[in-house]
């Protein structure tokens, strides 16, 4: 069984038309530095030409990480294939401080898609940056070094791999968060809902499955974006057209789910974390109970 991850690291976006976090660059090479320990997959990661040659430079020469094991690909964000309809309704100036950039978030699918002749049985997508402190409490956290510590988890591994191959088995993998009691996002014009529901969001760090299965994914977005955003006039976060896609066809997902993003060990000013994570599963639980399976 061959096991693809697919994802990306664009640091500089922040300030430009495309909109994105602000000095991340160490989060995602160390957060993705800690995903490879997950060994037995190959990841691809698409970037920059001006951020090529330093992530050569900290995975290949600083930390050893085989290039036949972590693949870099230059592309150019103007290049997307949606960028006639994300031109025609984006924001140019709201964009340059939004934090989330539309041509990442719909072209993960694209990226993703795998060719027909890979030998790769099963592809995800997941996000660079999902290894963090914010996610993940101190007790997964692994790394004498102060910086790289928040970053680094020993939750991922081959054996939480082997879990979610298994656990995704012949169905497409999507993660959900609870969205009634710890509201998280708004769910696009119910009117495109076979059966409206709003309690389950579903995000967009983690998803995937069997490689024949990518296609007709692929297609159901692409089909829904153009759909959703024509009619409605806006432009929609790529969990929103996940979410929508995931109610009007259940049966070809497995759901993994979660109630909130904190753990215990959060600070977040009115809130107590201990109460809090005992009435909600924090995500991480999700983390741990694939190294359980």
């Amino acid at each position: 069984m061959k096991v693809k991850f697919v994802t990306c690291i664009y640091s500089n976006l922040y300030g430009t038309e495309f909109g994105g976090r602000i000095q991340r660059d160490g989060h995602y090479k160390f957060s993705l530095l800690s995903l490879l320990k997950m060994t037995e997959a190959d990841f691809v990661c698409y970037t920059s030409e001006s951020e090529l040659e330093g992530l050569r430079q900290f995975f290949y020469t600083s930390f050893d990480i085989p290039e036949n094991r972590l693949k870099f690909i230059v592309f150019n964000l103007k290049e997307n294939n949606f960028r006639e309809i994300i031109n025609k309704y984006k924001n140019f100036e709201f964009q340059k401080t939004n934090d989330r950039c539309y041509e990442i978030q719909y072209m993960k699918f694209i990226w993703s898609s795998p060719l027909k002749e890979e030998d790769y049985d099963y592809v995800y997508w997941i996000d660079a940056g999902l290894s963090h402190s914010g996610l993940i409490p101190p007790k997964h956290l692994s790394h004498p070094d102060v910086y790289r510590n928040y970053f680094e988890s020993n939750l991922f591994n081959n054996k939480m791999l082997s879990s979610l191959v298994k656990f995704t088995d012949d169905k497409f993998l999507l993660i959900g968060k609870e969205n009634s009691r710890n509201y998280w996002a708004r769910p696009v014009n119910a009117k495109h809902y076979q059966n409206f529901n709003s309690s389950i969001h579903i995000i967009g760090g983690l998803f995937g499955g069997k490689k024949e299965l990518w296609e007709y994914y692929v297609d159901l977005f692409n089909k829904n974006v153009h759909t959703v955003i024509e009619e409605d006039k806006k432009l929609y976060d790529e969990e929103n057209i996940m979410t929508l896609i995931y109610w009007n066809n259940q049966d070809y997902f497995r759901l993994l789910q979660f109630d909130t993003w904190w753990h215990e060990k959060e600070n977040l000013p009115g809130i107590d974390m201990l109460e809090h994570t005992k009435m909600n599963k924090s995500f991480y639980k999700i983390l741990e109970e694939l190294n359980e399976i």
